[in-house]
């Protein structure tokens, strides 16, 4: 099996478990085993399946055993457990995978040196000091590494030890309550640390590691408890519905949910996860939108004044400008697309287009180096700078205190500026420097340098980093990519434990809204339903339900809304546009003349009232309506086609046939040349029919069958007109046999 097939049974197994069907499970877990080859496998299935056997025996007699349903619960916790062994001994030994290859490696060499996560934790400190923590947890160096290595390797080894290692045993939990605690680790050994057990636990779920993150998230120390909770919440989401099995696991998140701000901390990091998920959408929209624009320097006056840039196209997409902006965290942020500083600030990740092209350094090569925190005293910025250019530590150590920029980036930027020549390298730095300046007093400016903030900075500064990991490094397709996930947190039991205010509830629901997140918005917005009954929250409910195309949903609330406020302008509106679209124009039309009342030159509303009319076969009435908004906006060539269509069925055939030449002339299409073609045949003009129909079928490259249902639509106003049934069909012939012509000459000619 290959590393997909693997994984595709294995989320097979777990949902059939998940789902209780426990029978069929056992089945796929023995045939899953059978690829193993390890008989201990089948014996630890058989066992499972003997006390499966007892369970169905008991449960259908007369004998009430009170503790069923916990062995029931037990037997599932114990099925995914081994499905989660025999899902890993096969990626280690068949799936090809470089990090499994790397696994098997260290599986390999623990067998020999069981003691070597010991040893390696022996070159994290300078004293004595941690020997003795060592001993005093009953865990001794026996000296199975003979060889000396650097601290630094011996961190890299101890982090790929960590994140490779299915299961904490009490050797690694004793492990990481020693570095948790001891004030001889320096806090980026510590914060490397976290990454290499959130890593694992993502990899693999095990109760000891959620636990381990745990200590390290009441440590407080800075830098490394944020790292801490974010490792936490992802592994709470991977496995929030495994989370149930461990009751241990519901008692720590019950007791972390009584701590200080963390409702506020989980708005934070769900936020700072989504901002990171939205990059790419950023990034494509500050390359193609904002960059091109910044780069005319005189746009042309035709672009500036044309209507449909002045006025959107999209009239179901507006938002009530009546909504006031309630989250803070993200003032504006749409609006200030071209303030580059202030997006940074802000959380967006605008720096990830140009640095991703810097990741190709030997120092990527390194699993551990795409979380390694950035400091001044890390080896491999400070050897390389001693070495060639002293220069360089007055700005790394500059840089370390810049919050707007992560950690992987402050790297690539460090060893890129080492292949630099110098006259370009000061300039870097100095404009870096000025740069970093701008940053900084922004945020004296809107006060934005506080403790809480900083926090922040720093879940922005990791999601980030690890954004890049999971995006560029260059085993990134052996990963589960983090940022592809849903995280459709709303539904949650983790969730619910953390976020018990709805105001932050409601702060999160803003922050989907803005960012066009609308499921998720939509289905928070209806959690704070029970709490809070304004108008404000049935319209932000319609509107999700509506960019969702869910309109039936859409109208429920804007009904409910308008309960508050039966003259609202903006709610009128859209609930004439939910009525258009389920298909009910009497009632839409009802709405939009209602709408008219209030904004009687409302172009939109004009032309809806036109759509609508037409859906009516009110083509008299429509046709009033599309003549006024023409004269309010003589500009808008648009509307040029449904005064000539109407035209046309009305048997206006001068008026039309005026229109569609005006249309041609500027902008035709197939259609436009199919419908001018039905007017100049109606006023008896066979031979310009005959030209326009022959130039549709031309721009529609020759394409029949799209020209003749084209053309069927509208045989019944040919009919209807006078053009006889028998000339109908000739004049599709002879069309067809003209092309054919065509066709042989350009036969013969080549």
């Amino acid at each position: 099996m290959n590393h997909i097939e693997i994984q595709s049974k294995y989320s097979e197994i777990c949902n059939l478990i998940l789902n209780k069907e426990i029978s069929d499970s056992i089945v796929q877990l023995q045939l899953f085993a059978n690829q193993s080859k390890k008989q201990y496998h089948q014996d630890q299935i058989e066992e499972i399946q003997n006390t499966y056997s007892n369970i169905l025996k008991h449960s259908f007699t007369n004998i009430n055993d009170p503790e069923r349903d916990n062995i029931y619960k037990h037997l599932q916790r114990s099925l995914f457990e081994l499905t989660d062994t025999i899902n890993e001994c096969l990626l280690t030994e068949t799936s090809g995978l470089t990090i499994y290859k790397m696994k098997w490696s260290l599986d390999r060499k623990r067998e020999l040196h069981s003691d070597e996560a010991v040893s390696l934790i022996h070159y994290l400190t300078f004293d004595n000091e941690l020997d003795e923590i060592l001993k005093n947890n009953n865990i001794h160096l026996s000296g199975s590494t003979n060889k000396t290595i650097s601290r630094q390797q011996a961190l890299r080894d101890l982090f790929n030890y960590l994140w490779l290692t299915d299961k904490y045993q009490e050797t690694e939990k004793k492990i990481l309550e020693t570095i948790c605690f001891s004030e001889k680790i320096p806090w980026h050994d510590k914060s490397l640390i976290v990454s290499a057990i959130t890593l694992s636990l993502l990899r693999v779920f095990d109760k000891n590691k959620f636990l381990s993150l745990l200590n390290f998230y009441y440590s407080t120390e800075e830098q490394v408890w944020q790292r801490a909770l974010i490792g936490l919440l992802l592994g709470f989401y991977k496995y929030d519905k495994r989370i149930d099995f461990y009751p241990e696991l519901i008692i720590e998140i019950e007791k972390i949910a009584k701590t200080n701000d963390i409702d506020k901390l989980t708005e934070s990091v769900i936020i700072q996860i989504f901002k990171s998920k939205d990059t790419e959408k950023l990034t494509k929209r500050w390359e193609e939108e904002i960059l091109p624009e910044m780069m005319k320097m005189q746009p042309k006056i035709e672009e500036k004044l044309d209507l449909e840039n002045i006025i959107p196209d999209k009239f179901l997409e507006d938002k009530n400008p009546d909504w006031e902006k309630v989250f803070e965290d993200s003032p504006g942020l749409l609006d200030k697309l071209q303030d580059f500083s202030k997006m940074q600030i802000e959380g967006s990740d605008v720096f990830m287009s140009a640095f991703s092209r810097l990741k190709h350094f030997p120092f990527y090569n390194e699993i551990s180096n795409w979380f390694v925190p950035f400091y001044k005293e890390n080896e491999s910025l400070t050897q390389p700078a001693k070495e060639n250019d002293t220069k360089l530590l007055p700005f790394i150590e500059q840089l370390e205190k810049s919050h707007y920029m992560c950690n992987s980036d402050k790297y690539s930027f460090c060893l890129n500026l080492q292949y630099i020549p110098e006259s370009h390298k000061t300039m870097m730095m100095d404009l870096f420097n000025e740069e970093m300046k701008n940053i900084e007093e922004i945020s004296k400016d809107e006060n934005l340098i506080n403790s809480f903030a900083l926090t922040k900075s720093i879940f922005t500064q990791y999601l980030q980093d690890m954004y890049r990991f999971y995006k560029l490094n260059q085993y990134k397709h052996e990963f589960s990519d983090i940022f592809s996930w849903k995280f459709d947190i709303q539904n949650t039991f983790f969730f619910k434990k953390l976020v018990y205010n709805s105001d932050i509830t409601r702060n999160i629901a803003e922050f989907f809204l803005e960012n066009k997140h609308f499921q998720q918005a939509s289905e928070l917005f209806i959690n704070l339903e029970s709490t809070e009954t304004d108008i404000e929250l049935f319209e932000k409910i319609g509107y999700c339900y509506q960019q969702l195309g869910n309109y039936n949903l859409a109208l429920n609330y804007y009904k409910k809304a308008e309960l508050f406020d039966s003259k609202k302008i903006w709610i009128i509106k859209k609930i004439a546009l939910c009525y258009r679209y389920l298909n009910n124009p009497e009632k839409a039309l009802e709405y939009y003349l209602e709408a008219e009342k209030s904004e009687p030159e409302n172009l939109y509303i004009l032309a809806y009232v036109g759509h609508t009319l037409v859906r009516l076969k009110r083509y008299d009435e429509a046709l009033k309506y599309y003549y006024k908004v023409e004269y309010l906006s003589p500009s808008n060539d648009k509307i040029q086609r449904p005064i000539a269509w109407i035209s046309f069925i009305l048997g206006k055939f001068e008026i039309a046939n005026k229109y569609y030449l005006e249309i041609i002339g500027y902008n035709k299409n197939e259609f436009d040349l199919i419908h001018l073609g039905h007017v100049q045949w109606c006023m008896k003009d066979q031979q310009k029919a005959i030209q326009s129909y022959q130039e549709a079928l031309r721009l529609s490259n020759n394409d029949f069958e799209s020209f003749y249902k084209a053309f069927n639509d509208d045989i019944h106003y040919l009919l209807k007109y006078g053009i006889n049934a028998i000339d109908i069909s000739l004049m599709k012939d002879y069309l067809k046999r003209g092309f054919f012509k065509l066709f042989q000459i350009i036969k013969l000619l080549f």
